[in-house]
């Protein structure tokens, strides 16, 4: 910062980040500001346009590069579960109950869906010799999504009405809090190997569970259905409880991420 001309060779370096960054914070501002209404369900669809954004993310990573090496397979087909169920719920089962943004939300959804499902043909297919598959099992998929499923059906509520809707619902919801996980284990599983892109995308991703987190905790008790059959009536407090523990995955993983950098900035400086 005490030297100009670093400053201006800094800026230089990072002129596609600082463009992207821009562009994505000035269209959530105006979305926020000038399309959706001002009830906390803005926030639960800022999340969602936040999450796409990370997609996204990797998408023009993938595709520019032609290389898939540092994302993890498993965590994408977490997500992908995930938005299936989701968009089904969207689909068949009245989702205004929650969100008065209705349009921005389905549309992000939708689109994050379609671009789950694009990366993970190319990660199995067009670029399979780059993608880390062979490695990335030390946490699969169906290791989280099996144990997410049998708590959806202990913690259901009786929201649509409708026992396959609830389950969808209340399942997408905790299969979102854990599908980054994976993506940690694979970071470490290549020994802290550095992919820049993973930085922008865990950051979006913290982003949108921060904003999911503001409207569950003002929101948790309307699922709370003390006539659900088993744990229903606990459903608010666990959903508010799986976006404090995906806030710990992400943390978790700048801190590793952050960690690592700084050692290989040391080991260059000083020619270790």
């Amino acid at each position: 910062m005490n030297d100009p001309q670093i400053l201006k060779l800094e800026i230089r370096k990072r002129k596609k980040d600082i463009i992207f960054w821009s562009t994505a914070i000035l269209a959530l501002l105006i979305i926020f500001i000038f399309i959706c209404s001002k009830d906390s369900s803005v926030y639960l669809t800022l999340s969602s346009l936040t999450q796409m954004l990370a997609f996204i993310i990797l998408l023009l990573k993938v595709t520019n590069y032609e290389n898939c090496s540092g994302l993890s397979v498993n965590s994408i087909i977490c997500f992908i579960i995930m938005l299936v169920c989701r968009n089904l719920v969207i689909l068949f089962f009245s989702l205004y109950l929650f969100v008065a943004n209705s349009f921005f939300y389905f549309l992000s959804e939708f689109a994050s869906l379609i671009i789950c499902c694009y990366l993970l043909y190319l990660m199995y297919y067009k670029y399979s010799e780059t993608s880390d598959i062979m490695i990335d099992n030390k946490m699969p998929f169906y290791y989280l999504a099996i144990p997410s499923f049998f708590l959806a059906i202990l913690f259901k509520p009786y929201l649509f009405r409708n026992w396959f809707g609830d389950l969808n619902w209340i399942y997408s919801t905790f299969m979102e809090a854990i599908a980054i996980y994976p993506q940690i284990i694979l970071f470490l599983t290549k020994k802290r190997q550095i992919e820049k892109f993973t930085s922008h995308y865990i950051a979006l991703q913290g982003l949108s569970t921060f904003f999911s987190f503001v409207f569950w905790v003002a929101n948790f008790e309307n699922i709370n259905d003390n006539d659900s059959l088993l744990l229903g009536g606990y459903c608010g407090y666990l959903v508010v409880l799986a976006q404090i523990l995906q806030f710990i995955f992400v943390i978790d993983y700048y801190y590793l991420y952050l960690k690592t950098v700084f050692q290989r900035n040391i080991k260059k400086k000083y020619d270790i």
